[in-house]
């Protein structure tokens, strides 16, 4: 079935969607937990399959192939949500972030409860920095500290999240709150 992909057959094709599309579906639903997007990707995902169909390896299975190409158009999707999110957090009207307020409700549960576990002030740091938009100058004057401190806080805060989320929910976080 791979080389008749390759080969622009799209019978082929079609059988390959009707086998994975609710698979791939599926996948997208769980990580955007929205059936627009999700419907969105998994399209997305079947045409840079059939558009890069020349470029597929017969050595790997066409479900290997199928999933790098799912988890590339997600990462893009999340890229451009969080450049979305940056736009409307840097509007003049606010200076929270507002991604965190449109941020699914499970993963804003999920990020809460890690951020509780962080000591205080390290806590109100995180917060300060990366939910209110301060600079670390400003939080260092606001709490009587060192803006170095402030650094290794925020350093150490970002080590602890990474241990307590999971890899895709700390990536997901990641990118919402440090592409600035």
């Amino acid at each position: 079935m791979l080389t008749c992909i390759k080969e622009g057959d799209h019978q082929a094709f079609t059988d390959v969607y009707d086998k994975w599309k609710r698979k791939v579906y599926h996948y997208c639903l769980k990580r955007t937990q929205d059936t627009e997007a999700a419907k969105d990707l998994t399209q997305q995902s079947f045409i840079k399959l059939w558009k890069y169909r020349r470029q597929l390896d017969e050595s790997i299975s066409l479900e290997r192939q199928l999933f790098q190409k799912v988890r590339q158009v997600y990462l893009d999707w999340l890229k451009k949500e969080a450049q979305h999110r940056k736009h409307f957090a840097d509007s003049p009207d606010t200076k929270e972030n507002v991604s965190v307020y449109q941020m699914n409700p499970e993963l804003k549960s999920t990020l809460s409860a890690a951020l509780n576990q962080l000591p205080e002030k390290r806590k109100k740091i995180f917060e300060l920095k990366h939910i209110h938009g301060y600079s670390y100058k400003e939080i260092a004057q606001a709490l009587g500290i060192s803006v170095k401190t402030v650094d290794n806080q925020l350093l150490k805060a970002i080590h602890e999240l990474r241990k307590s989320l999971s890899s895709s929910q700390f990536v997901l976080i990641y990118i919402l709150f440090f592409f600035e």
